[in-house]
């Protein structure tokens, strides 16, 4: 039976060295949580790292056994929300190097503990926190960005802000497999999610846009399934649908 801080995670090696990890646990809807993993000849990158320690753990090791040892090891959040970075400590205590943009880095800093108490309250009415959530410590990121960003980790990755879902979305491309990492930026087999903190949708849509300007294989979304570039005017045509 797998663990109930992990969900029921599906890997899947997308291109050479570059792997989607879905279906990882969410405790409040069957949606499943994505993250990404890219392994370079200098580099092991993670992206987003999933909503309890256990994810976070199941990610690492996933990642470690494919390991020299020598690597420079890397997380890069998406944004802010607690599903996609509750897994960080576990990645960070090997030595990671935390990237992220700052408004998720001052949203993790402020708001630390009272994310970490919100989802323990909520989940208790099934689980025990502590054997659900574990070890889930949220910091500030060491690296942060608030606009396009290009990194050469052993392979180039373009961090692209994408202000939408949350004011701190970021995507990450990576050119040598052609695979877009979004984040809750699109989501597939749901419509995007416009919360009360989310950005204008007409700025949320041109940044969309932007997106199609890439020569994209595949999208890895913050949850469902691997899916084409495509994806992106489907999200496009639910924003425009509900602007206003």
């Amino acid at each position: 039976m797998a663990h109930p801080g992990v969900g029921n995670p599906q890997t899947k090696e997308i291109a050479d060295g570059v792997f989607a990890v879905n279906r990882l646990v969410h405790f409040f809807a069957d949606i499943g949580v994505n993250a990404g993993i890219i392994q370079t000849k200098e580099s092991i990158i993670f992206i987003d790292s999933g909503m309890s320690a256990f994810s976070g753990e199941f990610l690492w090791n996933f990642a470690g056994d494919k390991m020299r040892g020598t690597e420079d090891l890397f997380l890069i959040l998406t944004h802010k929300d607690t599903d996609h970075c509750f897994g960080m400590n576990e990645i960070k205590k090997h030595g990671a190097t935390v990237i992220a943009h700052e408004h998720t880095a001052n949203i993790l800093h402020a708001e630390r503990d009272l994310s970490k108490n919100d989802i323990a309250i909520r989940v208790k009415e099934k689980y025990d926190p502590i054997d659900v959530l574990g070890d889930a410590i949220l910091t500030r990121p060491e690296r942060t960005l608030t606009e396009d960003t290009t990194l050469n980790l052993g392979d180039e990755l373009q961090i692209l802000s994408i202000p939408g879902h949350t004011p701190g979305d970021i995507a990450v491309y990576h050119p040598r497999s052609k695979v877009l990492f979004a984040g809750d930026a699109i989501l597939e087999g749901m419509d995007p999610y416009i919360r009360l903190d989310s950005v204008s949708v007409t700025t949320w849509i041109k940044n969309l846009e932007r997106l199609k300007e890439l020569d994209i294989e595949w999208v890895l979304p913050g949850h469902g399934s691997i899916s084409r570039p495509d994806i992106i005017d489907g999200n496009i045509q639910y924003l425009i649908r509900n602007q206003g």
